[in-house]
């Protein structure tokens, strides 16, 4: 499993205060009788201070180059925020989510353009070369912007444009109840047993790409739900193991599942989605649409599928 590595500056260490309230009951002195002790309920306020980690939120700039009728054209395709870290994968996921790329072989190089900056900021420009030939279809979007941790890419993606950007058909009649859906009950504490800058910040969502017997294949976290997934998808891109012919991949995603994480899985054609929040209504259309299996509020003890309720089966094999 690749899995998520502590990277110099995805945490912080800072100064807190914490305060704490206790309730304990103590007796009441004033009512003592040789008969009856009465006893109340006095807080206690304990006020000390520590050191704490917190995740780190810096911006990445993404720069795109290519050559056309032998000019060097550049453009900023986006400021994104998120936790810095394999970045590398997070910019080839998003390029193939968004439909700019369709293989890492478009892409010469990827390499930062801060080099001469120091400390946290260091990391934070990167410019990607195509390969000769190669000139990208930026025609699909509708803005270059800078777009937020909680949101991703909002406002560029509809179900119209999704359907430009893939021929992804998901709907393989060999994936017909092939899932056991206790299967789907084990997911959740997988990924959080395997989420070490959690359990260091307490702020970071999680991605997790499993193979049909549940092992972890990837997992990336992030302060951004769609950085995270965008890294699993690069990861896949990198060691070219997404769009092979029908394969059974399980994506799990913290939190809830909005319409640019389906488009996402999509893209890169996972079969099934998992996630431990709501799905809105947009992303079940689009699950609808392209037959991916939805599935939200997943935890130990149960399950809502939205779509694709035909890979899962209760037949002990």
């Amino acid at each position: 499993m690749q899995n998520t590595k502590m990277t110099q500056y995805a945490t912080k260490t800072i100064n807190k205060v914490n305060y704490t309230f206790v309730a304990e009951e103590v007796d009441d002195a004033l009512n003592d009788t040789a008969d009856e002790v009465t006893t109340k309920k006095q807080v206690i306020l304990t006020r000390k201070t520590s050191k704490d980690s917190v995740i780190v939120e810096q911006p990445l700039q993404i720069t795109l180059s290519w050559l056309e009728q032998g000019k060097v054209k550049r453009k900023v395709f986006t400021i994104t925020m998120r936790t810095p870290g394999h970045d590398d994968f997070l910019i080839m996921g998003l390029l193939h989510s968004e439909g700019v790329i369709k293989q890492l072989q478009d892409v010469e190089t990827i390499k930062l353009e801060s080099g001469d900056v120091t400390g946290e900021g260091k990391y934070n420009e990167w410019l990607i070369k195509f390969t000769n030939g190669f000139i990208p279809d930026l025609s699909s979007l509708d803005r270059y912007m800078v777009s937020y941790s909680s949101c991703g890419l909002c406002g560029t993606t509809s179900l119209k444009t999704l359907q430009l950007k893939t021929d992804i058909n998901l709907s393989y009649p060999e994936h017909k109840n092939i899932l056991m859906v206790q299967s789907i009950l084990l997911l959740s504490s997988k990924m959080r047993n395997e989420q070490g800058l959690f359990d260091q910040t307490g702020g970071v969502h999680g991605a997790a790409l499993f193979d049909q017997e549940l092992n972890i294949q990837q997992l990336y976290e992030d302060i951004g739900r769609h950085n995270a997934v965008d890294k699993v998808i690069g990861a896949l891109l990198a060691l070219d193991k997404s769009f092979q012919k029908a394969p059974l991949w399980i994506l799990l995603v913290s939190g809830r599942i909005s319409f640019e994480i389906v488009q996402k899985t999509i893209m890169a054609g996972i079969s099934i989605l998992v996630g431990v929040g709501a799905p809105s209504d947009l992303a079940i259309q689009a699950a609808k649409q392209f037959d991916l299996t939805l599935i939200g509020f997943a935890s130990n003890k149960g399950f809502n599928v939205y779509h694709g309720d035909w890979r899962l089966t209760n037949e002990t094999k």
